[in-house]
């Protein structure tokens, strides 16, 4: 089943709001994303669900235990301003798709996007590689393209 998984944001932490499949998210603690053209499909949210438990779980094709949505952070206007990106997938890299204010991507090579807004955890980092305990809050988004000359080209998505 197609999901998709929307993040608004100016690029700061406070003016950020996350989205599965047109719901805003509420009591996300951290969502890592990192999907590469060479089959890696990391995909994973940490959330306090409605029964105040957290949960770690797949971000696409995943029933997601007791998640709680809450009403839309930011008014129309206030979202004119922010960016919207998206990603549709079904959790395989063959069906998924990447969005930019409503604008399909092209040439995607490679997506990061780790956002934690809980500090002094392991959180979901631990999973692949060594913990990093933060004594800040992360928001790292990049995205890399492939040029038609063949050169890729880094961005950030915020």
């Amino acid at each position: 089943m197609i999901e998709t998984f929307a993040i608004e944001s100016n690029g700061l932490l406070e003016q950020t709001a996350c989205y599965i499949n047109g719901k805003q998210l509420g009591g996300l603690k951290e969502l890592y994303i990192n999907i590469d053209e060479a089959g890696i499909f990391d995909a994973i949210i940490q959330y306090e669900a409605e029964d105040k438990q957290i949960y770690t779980c797949r971000l696409f094709n995943v029933d997601k235990c007791n998640i709680k949505t809450v009403q839309p952070s930011f008014t129309e206007e206030e979202a004119s301003q922010l960016t919207l990106f998206e990603i549709e997938s079904d959790g395989t890299l063959e069906n998924t798709t990447f969005y930019f204010n409503s604008d399909e991507l092209s040439e995607v090579v490679s997506l990061f996007i780790h956002i934690k807004a809980v500090i002094g955890d392991l959180g979901i980092k631990h999973l692949f590689k060594e913990p990093i305990i933060s004594d800040k809050p992360i928001f790292k988004t990049e995205i890399v393209f492939r040029n038609d000359d063949g050169t890729l080209s880094t961005e950030t998505i915020f």
